[in-house]
């Protein structure tokens, strides 16, 4: 059972959504579950997996999907000559792709900037400390870069992950963000390390749990995305 009913209507000719973000801040773990919860609620989604998981990372979206039902295809990135193809040939008609990838590395030319130029709406994950906040100022700077070249550049929202419910952090870092003009949502992934938890699902089917953070979080951007 998920929240998103009615379906959000999306564009006849889909949007593609890029989660951007250092390593083992949630956007495999994020995608999975927005996979199953889009697909559930009528919404077709798929993902592309353009992540080279680091050595504290558990695997990639793209073996996730082949050890349990993610709820659409996941499909693996191309080099980065036709990635931008590759994202209009994957995006389902009036659906979302949403697209995973690597530790976040600003570097003009990488995979980042071609899968960025190719999507509308970039999500960067970011757990609420202040070491972290410099990220989403990389992250916009790079997204300023394409729109200064004369490339298209995606709209920006942030996801606090990792959050603890019984900490500040969360709650400054948001004021701080919003008050510098950052879109950030208001769902919020908690980190949960228990045996049920967000932290221990991968290669696990995502649950469909009405109300939850991904279930929130699914229907925020879905709405997003649709803007």
């Amino acid at each position: 059972m998920t929240t998103l009913t009615p379906s959000v209507v999306i564009p006849q000719q889909g949007r593609r959504i890029a989660f951007v973000g250092k390593g083992g801040t949630g956007k495999s773990t994020i995608i999975a579950h927005m996979l199953k919860h889009w697909n559930a609620s009528g919404i077709p989604a798929s993902a592309m997996d353009a992540d080279e998981p680091g050595d504290e990372e558990k695997g990639s979206l793209l073996e996730w999907s082949d050890e349990a039902d993610l709820g659409g295809p996941v499909y693996p990135a191309p080099n980065r000559s036709k990635v931008r193809d590759q994202l209009v040939k994957y995006t389902p008609e009036g659906g979302l792709l949403a697209v995973d990838t690597g530790a976040w590395n600003r570097k003009a030319g990488n995979m980042h900037f071609a899968v960025l130029s190719g999507v509308d709406l970039a999500v960067l994950t970011l757990p609420p400390t202040r070491m972290e906040m410099n990220r989403a100022g990389s992250v916009l700077a790079a997204i300023d870069h394409l729109e200064e070249v004369g490339a298209h550049f995606p709209r920006l929202a942030i996801c606090l992950t990792l959050t603890n419910a019984s900490a500040k952090a969360a709650d400054t870092t948001y004021r701080d963000l919003t008050g510098g003009g950052f879109t950030v949502l208001k769902t919020r992934i908690p980190r949960v390390d228990k045996e049920d938890g967000y932290g221990q699902s991968y290669g696990l089917e995502p649950q469909l749990v009405a109300g939850s953070p991904m279930d929130l979080l699914a229907v925020e951007l879905a709405k997003e995305a649709a803007a």
